[in-house]
């Protein structure tokens, strides 16, 4: 609070951090990766909202997100990822979280969120163990 010269009412400086978030949308198989980049806050939480109901109305019933460069997570953004495992659960599809970074699981911790998704250490990984089931259901085939 600054008060200006020759002024008895106070001046409030407020800074806003920029707001920056980039996703990214990748098909492998038949998963769909939602890689993020950046802060998922308020106000970047709802453009995530609408890159996973988009992969949703698409047809789309395996979700991956990417957490590799998502530096910051707020309940905003825990309630979009909650609220798309319900859809996705709604239509028999499923999703699951990967390479989440420390700060961010923190939050999960926090929120009990590490018990409702499958999170898995890197991208690698999870479609790695996906390739080897499918493996397994075509060796299994007639």
């Amino acid at each position: 609070m600054l008060y200006a010269p020759g002024e008895k009412r106070a001046i409030f400086l407020l800074s806003h951090r920029k707001t920056t978030m980039d996703v990214t949308v990748s098909e492998r198989d038949d998963t769909a990766v939602v890689s993020v980049d950046g802060r998922i806050d308020a106000e970047s939480a709802k453009r995530l909202d609408t890159v996973i109901a988009g992969v949703l109305a698409r047809g789309g019933k395996r979700v991956l997100v990417n957490l590799e460069k998502a530096a910051y997570m707020s309940s905003s953004g825990l309630r979009v990822l909650l609220g798309k495992f319900r859809d996705l659960r709604r239509v028999d599809g499923e999703m699951a979280l990967c390479a989440v970074q420390p700060d961010v699981y923190k939050v999960f911790l926090m929120a009990g969120v590490h018990e409702v998704f499958p999170i898995y250490v890197g991208l690698d990984e999870i479609l790695a163990a996906g390739d080897e089931e499918k493996r397994e259901e075509e060796s299994t085939s007639p």
